[in-house]
């Protein structure tokens, strides 16, 4: 599970920063309180990095999986599972989706518009590729909505936490500026954020359905019961998101307040929904007994 939660966080992030350029191409340039592109560029390659060490970290627990921890380590173990296995042929394609995000966010640093499009070819290569190592692979419907899923939830809530770091990377920067930066963009976000939350909630729903046998697994079956914690703690932060936006976008607050706790709890809620994705994708399917 912790691999591939390691996994979800920076690809989140590298999907946010393709959110953020999409606001960007979107926005009002005339309006914007400061060029992040730099800064973008930035963070999408850190982010990018990320995620190949956390596929790389993958591999690794593959392996103690399959060799145990002591033997886990071994170069012939670590060959046999990355490039001899069935699971390292399908995982090779990740690795190679979070590359092209990686050259992506290096051609940003000359080009950021050229640049920051093919990483996020990567972001979406990664959520294509992403389901083939986990229970929907062999399932076209499950594997075709899960990768949708997945981008909802980076276009969602990686797109938010890129708004809330961003302004944190600009050197010499007052506080009063990066709150007006991170309002200005949290209230250029509602519409991509309305797109990629029913995209996540829609494709969530068909993968409960596709993936219980029966409702009643919801509460009589390990899987059922963080699917359940999953949905109780999805259902927060779109209550919160709907909040934030009434706030951001109909409250007269000054431009360069402080964006308002609820906006850092629907970031936080968020991570907790993430962590069940994580063991979701860890325990097995009802029918699967």
């Amino acid at each position: 599970m912790a691999g591939r939660w390691a996994v979800y966080l920076p690809l989140l992030l590298v999907c946010g920063a393709t959110g953020m350029r999409l606001l960007e191409a979107m926005g009002p340039r005339d309006l914007a309180v400061r060029d992040l592109r730099a800064e973008l560029a930035r963070l999408a390659l850190l982010s990018s990095l990320l995620l190949l060490a956390a596929l790389l970290l993958r591999a690794v627990f593959q392996s103690i999986e399959v060799w145990g921890a002591g033997e886990a380590l071994a170069l012939d173990n670590l060959r046999s599972v990355a490039l001899e296995s069935r699971w390292g042929g399908r995982w090779r394609w990740q690795v190679a989706a979070a590359m092209v995000a990686m050259l992506g966010s290096l051609a940003a640093w000359r080009l950021p518009a050229l640049g920051l499009t093919i990483s996020g070819a990567g972001a979406l290569g990664l959520a294509a590729t992403l389901p083939m190592t986990g229970h929907a692979f062999g399932n076209p419907l499950a594997w075709t909505v899960q990768s949708v899923h997945v981008l909802g939830a980076g276009f969602w809530i990686g797109t938010l936490v890129v708004i809330l770091v961003l302004p944190l990377m600009v050197p010499g920067t007052s506080v009063a500026e990066a709150a007006s930066m991170r309002r200005f963009w949290l209230g250029a976000f509602w519409p991509l954020a309305i797109v990629a939350a029913t995209l996540l909630v829609l494709s969530g729903v068909v993968l409960a359905i596709l993936y219980l046998p029966a409702w009643d697994t919801l509460w009589t079956e390990p899987y059922g019961r963080i699917l359940l914690a999953k949905v109780a703690g999805s259902m927060c932060v779109l209550f919160l998101g709907a909040v934030n936006h009434l706030r951001m976008n109909f409250r007269p607050d000054p431009h360069t307040a402080p964006v308002p706790l609820t906006v850092v709890l629907e970031v936080a809620f968020a991570l907790v929904v993430l962590a069940a994705t994580g063991m979701l994708t860890s325990t097995a399917q009802p029918h699967a007994h």
